[in-house]
């Protein structure tokens, strides 16, 4: 230290910290090794995985089919209904034609039937 040169307290730890660096300790082995087994058993171990199952197999049309009309009881109605208009329209059995002959409609051997007559016939007293 010089004669004119007035150190500080802070110049003081400087030049503490600067021989600090100057000359670096090594940790012994065994420390480091305990260190190393501390850390290793802190972290958190990982969870196993769930076994994977095999993926469901995509339904197939008919069964999207029904599902796109609402069901089981939706596709037994539609069903039925088209049966129905498929015997009503193609078959034409003779009872049907009796009932329409009572309500006022077109006879069997004509070309075309009148499917609204009016209800005048229907509030007729007999």
């Amino acid at each position: 230290m010089g004669k004119g040169i007035k150190m500080t307290q802070s110049d003081d730890l400087e030049h503490l910290f600067a021989a600090a660096r100057a000359t670096p300790v090594a940790a012994p082995d065994a420390f480091l090794a305990r260190v190393l087994d501390d850390a290793l058993r802190e972290q958190p171990v990982p969870a196993k995985a769930p076994p994977r199952r095999a993926a469901a197999p995509s339904p197939g049309l008919w069964t999207r089919l029904v599902a796109a009309v609402g069901g089981a009881a939706a596709m037994a109605g539609i069903s039925s209904a088209a049966m129905a208009g498929l015997v009503l329209g193609y078959v034409q059995p003779d009872p049907l034609f009796s009932l329409a002959g009572d309500y006022g409609l077109a006879t069997p051997s004509s070309d075309s039937f009148d499917l609204l007559p009016g209800y005048d016939s229907l509030l007729a007293e007999e």
